[in-house]
């Protein structure tokens, strides 16, 4: 009984090696496990795949006035137009496929998704669930979203709108205050923009250098007006930057950051709490913060060869002037003030 005993104490001994001594022998996974460096996610991934599938589902010839019995994610029916003009009041019930342009007149609902070739004018009052368009989009006060709205082109919001889970297009967003959104993805983002901000923007050159191997500077709580500095910043600590300071280098804060006006930051912008950029400052990077984001007037992130993000977990915030190249994100409320 004991020789037993030893027997399985030795074996319970030995067990938790032999995979590790078989892979030293054998080494079936000698090489390091690959990691595509190039992955990302399109930002304009809903509206892809609404189009194609569409497109795949109507692949014969298409009759404009007929209404079809597709599959899409389940059987619906799809309304084939062409120039489409909605009258006030109208209710929308089937799923919209425009092969030219579509016009809503005041109080339009439309209760499906709505698939545009040409160019769309959304009416003040719309209720829209989800408008994908190959063309521009132009959005009147008052209409609301409930999932997702895409242009290949630009989309321009005249009033106060409610943008649902995302608004995306490959050129221009321009949004009016009292907006609200979660998601933003524009060529730029913008708010009520000065059009001569962005011919300014037309002059900025390639990426700015960070210095490497500058050792950072740790737990400051202040940065005073007019500073020079070319390092990292990394604080446990609330932090302010003092107005007009130039900053070529990465902020880390485990606090709030408060950053003046007129302050220039080339490096990327990280912080536990809240995060407020002063006006006309400029962040060449990507600012994420876990709490609150607020980008007032005249704040520019990005460039136009500087596609960046601005990500606040619970809210982003955006002031009269804002131009923001690439991603604006919050799993709250996203607002224009």
């Amino acid at each position: 009984m004991l020789i037993l005993a030893c027997t399985l104490l030795v074996l319970l001994l030995i067990l938790p090696f032999v995979p590790g001594t078989r892979e030293l022998i054998k080494r079936r996974d000698a090489a390091p496990l690959y990691i595509n460096i190039d992955y990302h996610k399109d930002p304009r991934y809903f509206a892809v795949s609404c189009k194609k599938l569409f497109l795949g589902s109507l692949k014969t010839p298409i009759t404009v006035g007929e209404v079809r019995d597709v599959m899409l994610s389940k059987e619906e029916k799809v309304q084939i137009v062409g120039t489409v003009h909605v009258p006030a009041g109208s209710v929308i019930e089937n799923i919209l496929y425009v092969v030219q342009h579509l016009e809503s007149e005041t109080n339009v609902s439309f209760e499906k998704e709505i698939y545009v070739r040409g160019t769309a004018r959304i009416g003040e009052n719309n209720r829209l669930q989800a408008l994908a368009c190959d063309g521009d989009i132009h959005l009147m006060k008052g209409t609301k979203f409930f999932r997702w709205l895409d242009a290949e082109g630009s989309i321009t919001v005249e009033g106060p709108c409610a943008l649902g889970v995302g608004a995306t297009c490959s050129g221009m967003l321009s949004l009016t205050r009292q907006c609200t959104f979660m998601k933003l993805y524009g060529f730029p983002v913008s708010v009520n923009v000065d059009p001569a901000l962005l011919r300014e923007d037309d002059t900025l050159g390639g990426e700015s250098v960070i210095a490497s191997g500058s050792l950072p500077l740790r737990d400051c709580s202040a940065i005073p007006a007019s500073s020079r500095l070319n390092c990292d910043i990394i604080s446990s600590k609330s932090m302010t930057i003092g107005e007009h300071a130039v900053i070529q280098g990465h902020i880390k804060t485990h606090g709030n950051l408060a950053i003046g006006a007129h302050v220039t930051i080339v490096g990327n912008i990280f912080a536990e709490g809240n995060i407020e950029i002063g006006l006309q400052s400029h962040v060449m990077g990507t600012i994420f913060s876990q709490a609150r984001v607020l980008l007032k007037q005249g704040v520019r992130v990005g460039a136009k060869n500087r596609i960046k993000s601005v990500i606040g977990k619970k809210s982003v915030a955006l002031e009269d002037n804002v131009i923001v190249y690439g991603f604006i994100m919050t799993e709250g409320m996203g607002v224009v003030v």
